[in-house]
């Protein structure tokens, strides 16, 4: 069991895929979501960050809604560690359905002293399949209360570790337009 919390980040407009809700999405005969929760069955403890709390409800899950609204990715991380019950959380986008179970217990097996543990996949970094530290709290709503949401710009102002494993390409497929929805099946 990885004593970890993993945290679905699902509070998103899904603008690009014409409003409608990427973690409701179908495939393989289950929803994004479910998909991604399947995958992080070793988790101590998982739970979902969303907007739309009733949406969530027959996934016998906690659900919490952003506290800081409408500052994208920042706000879901700031409430996913408001609202664990571990210090360490691995925040997921809803929009991966192809991530494998492999590749969260290897993030999550990661232990050490870091604010941030953020994946390299393919010389691109993985903010939004990262684990972030409760201790990151203040300073997230200090770049919140700052208008400074940008997720990138915070990582680097962290004590941040970049993960190194020859993880797998296609697990972290973000699903974000309805062209991408269409060529899921062929991934």
């Amino acid at each position: 069991m990885i004593k970890k919390t993993l945290a679905i980040l699902a509070g998103g407009k899904s603008s690009r895929m014409n409003y409608n809700n990427k973690a409701l999405l179908l495939y393989k005969e289950k929803t994004f979501i479910e998909n991604i929760i399947n995958a992080g069955n070793e988790f101590n403890e998982i739970i979902i960050i969303a907007n739309k709390i009733e949406d969530y409800k027959n996934l016998n899950l906690k659900v919490y809604h952003d506290i800081y609204i409408g500052n994208g990715p920042l706000s879901g991380i700031h409430s996913a560690l408001k609202n664990s019950k571990n210090h360490k959380v691995l925040c997921i986008a809803c929009d991966m359905p192809l991530i494998s179970k492999k590749t969260l217990d290897i993030i999550g097996e990661v232990d050490g002293d870091y604010e941030v543990l953020v994946p390299n996949v393919d010389n691109r970094l993985q903010p939004m399949c990262a684990i972030y530290s409760k201790s990151l709290i203040p300073k997230i709503e200090k770049a919140l209360l700052n208008g400074e949401n940008k997720l990138q710009k915070f990582i680097l102002s962290t004590k941040y570790k970049v993960l190194e494993n020859n993880l797998c390409i296609k697990d972290f497929s973000n699903i974000n337009t309805e062209k991408e929805y269409e060529l899921l099946e062929g991934i």
